[in-house]
């Protein structure tokens, strides 16, 4: 059974999540510590996502149509059902061109909080990347669900930024604040997933799955419409292979 809320009308006016999330006592979020092409990390903002069900997550991706906006959205997903704890799951995590990178890191820890935003700041701690860039971490500060500023977080155990991890190639600590590859990453037609064709098996999931129907089979690999594609990342997302990377 689903419950229908009123939602931000830039993206969608309505939206379903899953009466036994709503009607849950406690909500306990569960985000694995990884990469992510859009939002650089994915973390316990990030996991409420799957709050979602069924293709409103597609549909979502493509009224965003930017990763600016993508930022902006998923808090407010995240606000519908505030989880009451967050524990991530990094004793093994993925760096690199994430959601789905076959590019894995042992870390060795279980992190936990009842924060979301003081969470996700010491995840992009953790990684190299400084939490005041990024998008999502901003809107949750600035609409009063925590502080990503670590100096006004307690934080239990010691907080180490990991040696050489690495970051989405498009959304890193080099280029959060860099004026002409943000400008790039706003125009749709600038990039484009393409298949490692080494990986790719020509299922045709990605062509199934694309939320705006910009990938075709061309000579048994998928190809994308740079006009059409608005860099979602459902098609590296749902590869059974890993084989996508947006290039």
């Amino acid at each position: 059974m689903r419950s229908l809320f009123d939602f931000n009308p830039e993206y969608m006016s309505v939206v379903s999540v899953s009466r036994a999330i709503m009607d849950a006592d406690i909500v306990i979020s569960l985000p694995k510590f990884k990469t992510h092409g859009l939002t650089v990390m994915t973390g316990a903002i990030k996991n409420s996502y799957g709050f979602l069900p069924g293709a409103q997550k597609a549909r979502l991706h493509k009224a965003a149509g930017s990763p600016a906006r993508f930022h902006e959205m998923i808090v407010d997903v995240f606000r519908i059902r505030i989880p009451d704890l967050f524990i991530v799951d990094a004793v093994v995590g993925m760096e690199g061109n994430g959601p789905a990178s076959p590019e894995l890191r042992d870390i060795g820890l279980i992190l936990a909080s009842d924060n979301a935003v003081a969470l996700d700041a010491t995840i992009a701690t953790m990684m190299g990347c400084d939490p005041a860039k990024l998008g999502f971490l901003q809107k949750a500060k600035r609409v009063g669900l925590g502080d990503f500023d670590l100096r006004n977080n307690e934080i239990i155990g010691e907080l180490k930024q990991i040696p050489d991890f690495k970051l989405p190639p498009l959304g890193g600590e080099a280029n959060i604040g860099n004026p002409s590859i943000q400008a790039l990453l706003t125009k749709p037609t600038m990039l484009r997933p393409q298949p490692d064709t080494e990986r790719c098996t020509g299922c045709g999931t990605c062509v199934d799955q694309c939320p705006v129907s910009a990938l075709s089979m061309v000579e048994q690999f998928p190809e994308a419409d740079p006009e059409i594609c608005i860099r979602c990342f459902c098609c590296q997302e749902i590869c059974p292979e890993k084989a996508m990377a947006l290039v």
